[in-house]
Formats: structure tokens, C-alpha cells, sequence
């Protein structure tokens, strides 16, 4: 059960917990990363001999299913990250250009894959679908490269903190 805590600034606001959000966080964009990149290799380079010859394999539509599905969490992820994280790291002036990044990369996601939805010009589509697919592939790669940078951040920081209280001794 969350709590009310008053922050430093005063302000009240509900705590979550971070590592079951930070988890639940992780294991959606596994799952999503996971069934993206399943479904691109069944429905790019594999066929299966059916009843009438070379037909799509079946799982590439399960895994379209678990992906949408994934998609529609990191949405929610997503949007508790722009109202709570982005804000905070923002007004701090840490990791700005990693965090715009990971923001500009997950809005191109949502708005291709709801173009892909949607789209008919299929030359259009074909391209986008590579965009989306490079995109996807990359985003743990800069979600990780920004979570290193805000440790390596922290542990500077924090020696400078202890070098600074032990200096006052």
C-alpha cells in the first residue's frame, strides 16, 4: 500500500515503491522487446509448408497478440514515467539529453505503431516497419546506457558528498 509522505519541497504526493515498479517496468519491455523481434524474424524470413504450400508461421500472429498487449503496458509505463520521472530529472538538469532521447525514441514508437496499424500505401508501411523495428531494437540499449550514466552520476556524487562531510571534520 502506497503512502502520503511530505517531499522536500512540501509538496505531498503518494510514494511507490520503486523496485516492484521498476521490475514490472523491466519485465514488460522484455516481454515487448521479446515478441517485437519474434514476430519480425517469423513474419520476414519464415514460412511453413501448409495444406496449399508456403504459408506465414503460425505463432508470428500469437506473438503480434503479446506484443500489442506489452505495448499497451509500456504505454501506461510510459505515461506514469512523464508525469513523475521526466519532471523530476528535468527541474535537476541530470541526464537531459539521454532522457530526451529515451522520450523521442518511445513517442516514434507509439505514433509508427499506431501508423502501422492504420496504414494502407504499403511502400510507406514497408519503410516504417524497418524504422519501428530499429527503434524497438534499440530502445533497452539507450534505456540502459541512461540508467548507467544516472549510476555512475550517483556514485560520483555521492563521493563528493563524503568528501565534503569528512572534510568538515
Amino acid at each position: 500500500m502506497s503512502e502520503t509522505t511530505r517531499r522536500p519541497s512540501g509538496r505531498v504526493g503518494s510514494r511507490i515503491p520503486l523496485w516492484p515498479y521498476r521490475a514490472l517496468l523491466f519485465a514488460v519491455l522484455a516481454v515487448a522487446w521479446v515478441s517485437g523481434l519474434s514476430f519480425f524474424v517469423l513474419n520476414t524470413w519464415v514460412t511453413v509448408e501448409g495444406d496449399f504450400g508456403p504459408e506465414k508461421h503460425p505463432w508470428q500472429f500469437t506473438f503480434l497478440r503479446v506484443h500489442g498487449g506489452a505495448a499497451f503496458l509500456m504505454m501506461i509505463s510510459f505515461g506514469y514515467l512523464l508525469a513523475s520521472h521526466v519532471p523530476a530529472g528535468w527541474r535537476t538538469d541530470r541526464l537531459k539529453k539521454s532522457g530526451a532521447g529515451l522520450v523521442a525514441s518511445v513517442a516514434f514508437m507509439v505514433l509508427s505503431a499506431y501508423i502501422l496499424y492504420y496504414a494502407s500505401d504499403l511502400d510507406f508501411r514497408q519503410y516504417l516497419v524497418y524504422a519501428h523495428v530499429a527503434m524497438g531494437f534499440s530502445l533497452p540499449i539507450q534505456l540502459l546506457l541512461h540508467i548507467l550514466q544516472g549510476l555512475k552520476r550517483r556514485k560520483r556524487a555521492g563521493l563528493a558528498a563524503s568528501a565534503i562531510s569528512t572534510a568538515g571534520r
